[in-house]
């Protein structure tokens, strides 16, 4: 009697051997599936920069590219001294990671750039107005509106840039300048906020440095672009 209840407590534990061992293959082999499949995507999420080709990581500040000669600063003349004069091509990246790159005259159509500072309280003001603009429908269709954050600083307001684009559930493209603000500097950025119109064939239209009333950017554009 002794001896059957000594077998019947063998069988019990090489059960639970068996289940163990069992356990233990299946857990490799899933371990071995994750790895070769590079991971899980819920516990290893991909970055923008892993699925967009030519895409950078994320960043506040990223490297920006000019091509062209540098527009001279817009200053307090009543005459914009680059007006009609060819604006330089620029290269860069969201701060998501995409690139993006601007070349009005390839592109043949107008565009708006819009340099902003997240610290500044006037482009705090401006970007309402742009985004109600861009509600109101009066968006020119052909018109390629890009914001660009610029002289970006994490020792002031509304840091980081990225977040700030946001909360306004700004509706455009984004560019972010490089720490050395070489987007601001190519288009001679020497105010907050900043509006630059670009003809179809990539030449400077009309320039704004300031706030403007939602009623008054579309006056701005079509009066620089002759409608």
């Amino acid at each position: 009697m002794a001896q059957g209840k000594k077998n019947a407590g063998s069988s019990t534990i090489s059960a639970r051997a068996v289940i163990i061992g069992v356990a233990v293959v299946v857990a490799l082999a899933a371990g071995f599936a994750v790895f070769a499949s590079g991971g899980d995507d819920s516990s290893s999420p991909t970055t923008t920069a892993d699925i967009v080709d030519g895409g950078v990581a994320p960043a506040e500040y990223q490297k920006v590219t000019t091509e062209g000669d540098a527009l001279d600063p817009l200053g307090n003349d009543a005459t914009d001294p680059a007006k009609g004069k060819v604006a330089p091509n620029i290269s860069g990246f969201t701060h998501s990671g995409f690139p993006i790159s601007l070349s009005p005259a390839s592109e043949g159509k107008p565009t708006m750039l819009v340099f902003l500072a997240h610290w500044c309280p006037h482009c705090n003001a401006e970007m309402p107005r742009l985004v109600k603009w861009y509600e109101s429908g009066k968006v020119p269709e052909d018109l390629r509106v890009i914001g660009i954050t610029t002289s970006s600083r994490d020792d002031q307001p509304n840091w980081p840039p990225s977040e700030w684009m946001q909360s306004f559930d700004w509706p455009f493209e984004v560019l972010a300048d490089s720490e050395n603000n070489d987007a601001g500097a190519a288009y001679g950025v020497d105010g907050y906020p900043f509006m630059v119109i670009l003809d179809k064939d990539g030449k400077v239209a009309a320039r704004h440095s300031g706030e403007m009333e939602e009623s008054e950017i579309p006056n701005f554009i079509n009066t620089a672009l002759g409608r």
